[in-house]
């Protein structure tokens, strides 16, 4: 038994069976400490509970539910529950990936880029919705047992995308572009009052563009993906005499 505090969260809910596989290989290298959302809270990204009280409620030996969003569970459990900052801040396993830009909306990725943000190193599991947890778990257990000894950096965090069936390898990529259909549909209640429903009945389409998450998680492979929180645009800041002159000089 190793001597790391782990801390585990996820966005779909304390009882989801990818936190209890997450928990239990977790618990091979640490004290593993579970904090997660006591309902689904998919696509939350980032959120934060500013303006409204939050609940922890134990539910054994380090295991609490809160009523908050997956970031909440990350602050409610370094600030209350440990009191510390833990070595690894681990998210997920979520059902569903996580490829290109779905990291912008995602709660289990939200909740990972917390954990950079206090201290510890993080990371962010998700798999096909038709993976067989059984298949995941040495893959995660290798990952886990290696991922140290790939240092990131400050602020960044790695994405893992697990394939549907048996993985042929870990492989190193970038991010994939991708379009969901039918975002959002209008439909009628019994009332007659119109109401709104995001996310439509057929999944997104990828670019799978060589070297790419999607096209590795598609294909099979075990997908890592290192992600960043600096959005800054290097090749515009790479001109910025350019710039200068455009917002500072005296030319049209």
């Amino acid at each position: 038994m190793h001597n790391r505090t782990i801390l585990i969260t996820n966005d779909d809910g304390l009882w989801a069976p990818g936190l209890e596989l997450l928990a239990r290989v977790a618990a091979r290298f640490g004290r593993v400490v579970a904090v997660a959302p006591d309902r689904n809270r998919s696509a939350v990204s980032s959120a934060l509970s500013l303006h409204g009280i939050l609940r922890l409620h134990p539910l054994g030996e380090d295991r609490y539910a809160c009523d908050g969003t997956p970031v909440d569970c990350v602050l409610l459990g370094v600030r209350s529950v440990l009191e510390r900052e833990p070595d690894w801040v681990l998210s997920g396993i979520n059902n569903g990936f996580n490829l290109g830009e779905d990291v912008f909306y995602s709660g289990t990725v939200g909740a990972a880029f917390e954990g950079v943000l206090q201290g510890s190193k993080a990371a962010a599991f998700s798999m096909h919705p038709k993976a067989d947890l059984a298949v995941v778990e040495p893959w995660l257990e290798t990952f886990l047992r290696r991922w140290e000894y790939q240092e990131l950096g400050p602020n960044r965090i790695w994405n893992i995308n697990f394939p549907k069936g048996e993985p042929k390898g870990f492989k190193l990529c970038n991010q994939d572009n991708r379009q969901y259909h039918n975002l959002v549909e209008k439909r009628v209640d019994p009332r007659g009052m119109p109401y709104f429903w995001i996310g439509g009945e057929v999944g997104p389409t990828y670019t799978r563009a060589p070297g790419s998450d999607a096209e590795a998680a598609l294909d099979g492979w075990v997908a890592v993906t290192p992600l960043r929180m600096d959005l800054a645009c290097p090749e515009m800041l790479a001109k910025g005499e350019d710039f200068n002159n455009t917002f500072n000089g005296n030319g049209a």
